[in-house]
């Protein structure tokens, strides 16, 4: 049996796309309303839930150890607490008093140190303050008059969430304050002993990312937009939503991308190669003010050297990239699926918009392509839409698909997924009804595959990837 694709690969589909705020905000767009991929949805004034860090042995003072710390939390990861709910109890003995640590903000309990004796509470932004003022003084057990003397920060600076902004050194241990969150230090002051940290607020708006029409509004978040056309999955990705004019630069799907065909005339535009693109051309593509790249291909570390870093395990799309790259294929040098050349070709010159977002964790998504069609808004309006394929907004995190196999027949398109074939294409044209022995002298099915390079091969069934005729859906 050969492994059946789940990646969809559909020329003409229906897609919704729901396009929401963080936080409550304003929704400028209503019900019917066209919009363009940089028309603005919804905006706010946001500010971030930040990570509060809480430092056990500061709250208690007095040195910590893991079986300590798990005798007296009153939560665990994962749980919910409101501001001033008490997460942690001790009492050094009967006589002693009750010490309660209060978690100082709405949120969720992301991480617990047992190690080192910290709780990371991660702020619901819904309920975060533009000001934190942070008792200093009587966490370090000093005199707010000599605050100054202990203080790492001074005002004006900014700091990171988990900072140390204050420490005192005793006989035993040394006691620290954190910046509860990002910020800029406002204030110090030593009448009260406290440091008090001002929030960066941002403006925030959330564009429409696609052409389309606005099927519904979601009250104070947004709206979800639907659309006709093109609908295309990559294997992997980098960079978030960008939209731009598509730009042929291949002569086929199993050709790469020269860097002397990238010029001035790409900036803004969505380049589009065919089996591979080298650090080279990459790099020329960015010289040049190309906002995205789409091509079969590329090696590991040219991607790494694109980005300046090592690529983070899980997921992707968070970068600081300013072009956007969506490998269709995977890495190396592999053709481009055909199917996926022929839609964009056909739609060379018009407005695309791709996001390399992919996540291979907790649910899988896969980096996207979509051009809507010419006619999308009349589209829409037609009786016969509810019979095409459709890309709900709930697919763009879909669970983790069992793996699929399936059994090859005459006619089905397939890709080589093994040496010496690996990454061709091709369409089968006869399928063995007995088990073959190979020069390796393993005993298995084997297919009659002619590519598209017109070689006709033999190839076993277990490396071979079937894709169905009108993509997966």
């Amino acid at each position: 049996m050969a492994l059946l694709s789940t990646v969809k690969i559909l020329e003409k589909t229906r897609i919704e796309k729901e396009r929401r705020l963080p936080t409550p905000g304003e929704v400028i767009v209503e019900v019917g309303d066209v919009v363009q991929p940089d028309t603005v949805i919804a905006n706010t004034e946001f500010i971030k839930g930040n990570p509060y860090v809480i430092d056990l042995r500061s709250e208690l003072k007095r040195p910590i150890d893991m079986d300590l710390v798990d005798s007296i939390l009153l939560k665990k990861e994962g749980d919910s607490v409101k501001a001033q709910e008490v997460i942690a109890r001790y009492q050094k003995n009967f006589w002693s008093p009750i010490i309660e640590v209060k978690s100082p903000c709405d949120g969720v309990i992301e991480y617990i140190s047992r190690v080192n004796g910290q709780i990371v509470i991660r702020e619901d932004p819904r309920s975060a303050k533009p000001l934190s003022i942070v008792a200093a003084a009587s966490r370090l057990d000093i005199p707010p008059r000599m605050l100054r003397m202990f203080t790492r920060v001074k005002e004006g600076d900014f700091v990171n969430e988990g900072q140390i902004i204050a420490a005192a050194s005793g006989p035993t241990r040394v006691d620290f304050v954190y910046a509860p969150m990002s910020g800029v230090v406002e204030k110090i002051c030593t009448m009260s002993g406290t440091i008090t940290i001002s929030r960066v607020i941002k403006h925030v708006e959330v564009m429409a990312y696609l052409m389309g029409v606005v099927k519904s509004i979601i009250p104070h978040y947004g709206a979800v937009v639907e659309t006709v056309g093109s609908y295309i999955q990559g294997m992997f990705g980098i960079g978030y939503e960008v939209s731009g004019e598509l730009m042929l630069l291949s002569d086929g799907s199993d050709q790469p991308l020269s860097e002397e065909g990238i010029n001035d005339d790409v900036r803004g535009k969505i380049l589009v190669g065919g089996s591979f693109a080298s650090l080279e051309a990459v790099e020329k593509a960015r010289e040049k003010g190309a906002v995205g790249l789409i091509v079969g291909g590329m090696d590991q570390k040219s991607m790494v050297s694109v980005l300046g870093q090592e690529m983070r395990a899980g997921i992707t799309g968070y970068e600081e990239s300013d072009l956007t790259i969506i490998l269709l294929e995977g890495f190396g040098e592999i053709p481009m699926s055909q199917d996926a050349w022929n839609i964009l070709s056909k739609n060379d010159g018009k407005v695309a918009s791709i996001n390399g977002t992919t996540q291979i964790r907790a649910g899988v998504i896969r980096p996207e392509i979509i051009i809507a069609a010419d006619d999308f808004d009349k589209a829409l309006k037609d009786l016969s839409i509810e019979k095409l394929p459709f890309i709900s907004k709930e697919e763009y995190v879909e669970s983790l698909p069992p793996v699929v196999f399936a059994e090859v027949q005459k006619g089905v398109r397939v890709r080589c997924t093994r040496p010496p074939y690996f990454g061709m294409w091709g369409v089968v044209e006869d399928v063995s009804p007995t088990p073959e022995k190979l020069e390796s002298e393993i005993v298995t099915e084997i297919v009659t595959v002619k590519l598209d390079d017109g070689r006709v091969v033999k190839v076993p069934e277990a490396n071979l990837e079937v894709f169905p005729e009108k993509g997966f859906d």
